[in-house]
């Protein structure tokens, strides 16, 4: 039988803290922002968990009091995508967990993803009735130390923070024992909500039990690292961003706190999108604002099937802006560089609600749309944004006519230049044509043909 909410919770609910992502860490700079950051992290969470908790609470009650960033860890590492700002959408959020979790096969799912060590301790759990006093506990699967608070940005990286990112266990004080009394003195203990017990037990039975082995941080340190020397092998070509950049920035995220394989995951992200921006990005001063932004906002949803959440997207900016922190420390960037793109960092998630975006400033012509690399030669073919401009014209306004725009150019402002370029592009394999048209939409074409006629050939750059 569940008792009754009040009961659940004593002193409020789990929401004195959802302020906390209100607390702007940027009026701090270097390694004093990043310690205020952990210990501040750290001390929230350790506040909701002095809180008061039943030994016998549901699942639906304490979903309903977590902190809302809590909430929405808990949706991202069950699969759930859920639209809507996350206040107003707490309950249908804490509804959807409890449907999910409260079903026998999402729950075997939910629990064969969790690692050995967090499926030892659920066990250890289930078998002692469904909750026990925390120290017992932590003495045996390690203390919560450096879990932090933001589990939507960086995911708790102790064994026990496994289970409690997937809404699987609750933190609390008690004064009950074991025998049902009420002590003199309350205690931490750690509670799996009582209408998941039978059925945890019953999905631990199916499973075969696995190694119990401590995986230490060195151990996932490890498994990043070699992850990310797979990508760098399969590399056809150079990377501004070196493999010993990312082997640094890795072991930096282990001393921070930071789960080195979600990390990783992070970094693997990033790099895809640097490969298809080399003809811009060549060395990581290159880096600008409009690069993070079109990172977050169209990249991440062409490229990926399943829709980002905005706290994923966050997550990602915020990747970017310590990675280029750490490369300013290790001397790879210029001041100017890490400068500009904290600020951009910080302009981007400023929002509560959404991503305040960087658009391109206007280009001038110069700028670089496309590199070709011979793998064998190592010969790079670069169109620019007038060679786009020119292909268009070709296409809407002479209707493909290589001939009859080459005639054209001589009536026209830079029409020297211009037609340097016509002849390069009538050499370029259809399919880069082809290619590079797609992208484009109709007012580009009209934009295109205003220019060809009647503006100077520049070939400055903007971006």
């Amino acid at each position: 039988m569940n008792s009754q909410p009040d009961d659940e919770f004593r002193d409020g609910d789990f929401e004195n803290n959802d302020d906390a992502a209100d607390f702007d860490f940027s009026l701090l700079t270097g390694q004093l922002a990043g310690e205020l950051a952990r210990y501040l992290a750290d001390r929230w969470r350790e506040e909701e968990e002095d809180k008061a908790i039943n030994v016998n609470l549901s699942l639906s009650t304490a979903l309903n009091r977590i902190p809302v960033v809590w909430l929405d860890a808990a949706c991202q590492a069950n699969h759930l995508i859920l639209r809507g700002s996350p206040g107003k959408q707490r309950r249908a959020r804490a509804a959807a967990l409890v449907a999910c979790l409260t079903s026998r096969d999402q729950l075997r799912r939910c629990v064969a993803e969790l690692p050995p060590r967090a499926q030892a301790a659920l066990r250890r759990l289930v078998a002692s009735g469904g909750w026990m006093r925390l120290a017992d506990l932590t003495r045996e699967f390690g203390s919560m130390d450096g879990d932090g608070w933001f589990w939507n940005e960086e995911p708790p990286t102790s064994c026990l923070g496994e289970l409690r990112r997937r809404a699987l266990l609750f933190i609390g004080r008690t004064a009950r024992t074991k025998d049902g009394k009420l002590g003199q003195r309350t205690f931490k203990v750690a509670v799996v909500p009582k209408d998941l017990r039978e059925l945890l037990r019953d999905v631990l039975a199916e499973m075969p039990t696995q190694a119990e082995a401590r995986t230490t941080p060195e151990e996932a340190l490890n498994d990043a690292i070699g992850a990310a020397h797979s990508y760098y092998d399969a590399m056809a070509w150079p990377m501004p961003l070196e493999r010993g950049d990312v082997e640094d920035f890795l072991r930096y995220a282990v001393r921070s706190g930071l789960d080195p394989l979600a990390t990783w995951s992070r970094l693997e992200v990033f790099l895809t999108f640097i490969e298809t921006r080399l003809h811009e990005i060549q060395s990581l001063d290159d880096l600008r604002g409009y690069h993070v932004s079109e990172l977050v906002s169209t990249f991440v949803d062409a490229t990926y099937v399943r829709r980002w959440t905005l706290d994923e997207r966050r997550s990602l900016v915020h990747l970017v802006c310590r990675l280029y922190d750490r490369l300013h420390e290790r001397g790879r960037i210029l001041a100017e560089t890490r400068d500009e793109i904290r600020s951009d960092c910080a302009r981007l998630v400023g929002s509560k609600r959404k991503l305040d975006l960087i658009h391109r400033p206007p280009p001038l012509g110069g700028e670089p749309i496309f590199v070709q690399i011979n793998p064998i030669t190592g010969e790079r073919r670069q169109l620019t944004f007038n060679h786009l401009r020119l292909l268009l014209v070709w296409a809407a306004a002479f209707h493909q006519d290589w001939h009859a725009m080459l005639q054209a150019c001589a009536q026209v402002p830079s029409g020297a230049r211009k037609q340097a370029l016509v002849h390069e592009l009538s050499a370029l394999e259809p399919a880069i044509r082809e290619l590079i048209i797609s992208q484009v939409d109709r007012t580009d074409f009209d934009r295109a043909i205003r220019w060809f006629y009647e503006d100077a050939l520049l070939e400055l750059n903007a971006w």
